[in-house]
């Protein structure tokens, strides 16, 4: 069995370590894998680190249709028994090659495609239909979520079609890690023993709700010293989350740490910090939170996706509503103060997680699901 994910490179987040993740495991159990791109990357660099073959079918600019009749020559002459496609663009891809491809094409939904482009009306307008209309063409969609499964019923798609499989995470390695001082001076924060830490590590786009988090800091600031918060990301909405912190006077209690590429380092954030957080308007089943779960750490997040699947509300975790940032920073506050509880919750959220949401569990689910797809198209 040869299988070939089709992904546009670009990538990042979520949809990066999910497919990475994958292909890593699979090949681990002798699966033919390989990635096909049309860029290059972060993604293609660290696929090519974990040993992953990738081809790359360079697309100049998204309007650029001559790389359809590339990328349908390749998949046929490639001997691949199974496209499986991630994101937007390899989407909007396949809805043109589909019917000229020799094999089945399946994709996975890994966030709700009608806020993919929330923070640019004009790609809302023009992508968000297009991407619609491909996920509507595949015989077969995976989501990464149960509620996510859920909303495409709700919207008219076939529930027979959708498969549900969770994000996975290796439990099995010891992460390497720089010391807490070296960590803190790697952010430029000079640390204090006597706080605690609160972290969030999010791409800064409006959906991620950066400013819930922010306006939980303000909040707890007010109320008393002994917390501060660490901010870990980039995008759109970096000069409006910096001015607000520099506004309401809060350069000395939230650290805007920028986005780290290092694992080393990304694995001491989840390690130096005391409760983990992540405060969405919409998410999938967000790695931020299992990398938090792999170190043991206490978490507040926003009950949107598919976090309530993942966290067990007032015992692995605490979840809030949607945008009350009030309720986020009594829990973060509830969360600081008692070292049992906070210790007692970690312990729970890791216990669920490598229970349920682990590498092995998902390779193996997607093995199942690719051999039933392959033998019903034979």
């Amino acid at each position: 069995m040869k299988i070939l994910h089709f992904i546009s490179g670009g990538d990042t987040g979520g949809a990066k370590t999910h497919v990475l993740t994958l292909l890593e495991n699979l090949l681990k159990l002798n699966i033919d894998v390989e990635l096909l791109c049309i860029m290059e990357g972060i993604f293609t660099e660290e696929a090519r680190e974990l040993g992953i073959p990738v081809t790359i079918i360079p697309q100049s600019r998204r309007y650029d249709l001559s790389v359809n009749r590339k990328i349908c020559s390749y998949i046929n002459s490639s001997g691949c028994d199974l496209v499986h496609c991630h994101g937007a663009r390899a989407n909007y891809i396949s809805l043109f090659i589909m019917h000229r491809v020799k094999v089945p094409m399946i994709t996975t939904l890994h966030s709700d495609y009608k806020l993919d482009f929330k923070d640019n009306a004009r790609k809302q307008m023009v992508y968000t239909p297009i991407n619609s209309f491909a996920l509507r063409r595949f015989n077969h969609v995976l989501c990464v979520t149960n509620a996510f499964k859920n909303m495409l019923v709700q919207r008219g798609f076939k529930e027979e079609r959708i498969e549900v499989i969770y994000n996975g995470i290796d439990f099995k390695p010891e992460l390497e890690v720089v010391s807490k001082e070296a960590f803190y001076d790697r952010l430029h924060i000079k640390y204090n023993a006597d706080k605690k830490y609160v972290g969030i590590a999010a791409r800064l786009f409006a959906v991620k709700g950066v400013d819930v988090f922010l306006r939980a800091a303000n909040v707890i600031a007010k109320r008393c010293d002994n917390i501060d918060f660490i901010v870990l990301g980039d995008g759109e909405m970096w000069e409006s989350c910096e001015k607000y912190v520099e506004e309401e006077g809060l350069k000395d209690r939230v650290h805007m740490a920028g986005q780290i590429m290092n694992s080393v380092v990304m694995n001491s954030f989840y390690k130096y910090i005391d409760v983990n957080t992540l405060s969405s308007y919409s998410e999938s089943f967000p790695y931020a939170l299992l990398e938090g779960a792999r170190m043991s750490k206490a978490t507040v997040a926003t009950a949107v996706g598919g976090i309530p699947e993942m966290i067990e509300d007032g015992k692995s975790g605490y979840l809030v509503p949607s945008g009350d940032y009030d309720a986020f920073a009594d829990r973060l506050e509830k969360l600081c103060s008692n070292d049992e509880l906070r210790l007692k919750m970690g312990n729970e959220f890791y216990n669920r997680a490598i229970n349920n949401f682990s590498v092995e569990s998902m390779a193996n689910t997607h093995i199942n699901i690719y051999k039933k797809i392959i033998k019903e198209c034979r």
